[in-house]
């Protein structure tokens, strides 16, 4: 049997109706700890690394996912347009040799996304002015300091999500992990807000 008076969470990974608050095991669970300690609550949690994509909409970064999205498919949708930009780009000897699509399910994948999208800015920005698809964005500096911001959070929140992925992690590790990331973002917190960006990417 637990420890109720240790337990503070659940992590579920199984469908919904089988795993709901009302009926099942978590009820169940509720139950037991409120029977025993009436002021303690559990928080269920549905796979704590799906947790990360509200990221997003919590850091407010929707203004900046947008833009990238709608210009990439600009450059992606249309087979001549995807041939002229990678063209360009190997012109260019640029660092990357193409741009994918971001696929909303997947944080790895926006990730990804940004930081391509963020070392070919000027690339990009080149190709949608000569296809007369003007992207405002990308001569805004504070748009720009947004999606730098972004590229760094997600690449900081790649990492957490790798490690919480590894084979063989027992609860303790996990935690552990998610608690050293919370440390990192409140110290790039107050280090932002004393205009300290030595640790941003």
């Amino acid at each position: 049997m637990i420890d109720s008076d240790i337990l503070g969470a659940t992590v579920k990974r199984a469908s919904s109706r089988a795993l709901t608050r009302n009926v099942g095991l978590l009820k169940r669970m509720q139950d037991k700890v409120t029977e025993i300690n009436p002021e303690q609550k559990l928080t269920f949690l549905h796979c704590i690394i799906h947790q990360e994509v509200l990221c997003r909409s919590v850091l407010k970064m929707n203004h900046v996912v947008d833009v990238v999205t709608k210009t990439v498919n600009f450059i992606r949708a249309r087979a001549l347009n995807h041939r002229q930009f990678v063209a360009l780009l190997e012109e260019n000897e640029s660092e990357h040799r193409d741009i994918s699509y971001h696929t909303n399910v997947r944080w790895l994948s926006l990730g990804k996304v940004l930081k391509v999208f963020w070392d070919l800015r000027e690339e990009i920005w080149q190709f949608c002015e000569n296809k007369g698809n003007d992207i405002p964005q990308l001569s805004d500096a504070d748009w720009l300091a947004d999606l730098s911001f972004a590229v760094d959070v997600t690449s900081l929140m790649n990492d957490l999500n790798v490690k919480l992925q590894c084979k063989g992690l027992f609860v303790h590790e996990m935690y552990n992990a998610v608690k050293a990331f919370m440390r990192k973002l409140q110290l790039l917190s107050s280090q932002m807000g004393n205009n300290i960006l030595t640790h941003m990417y």
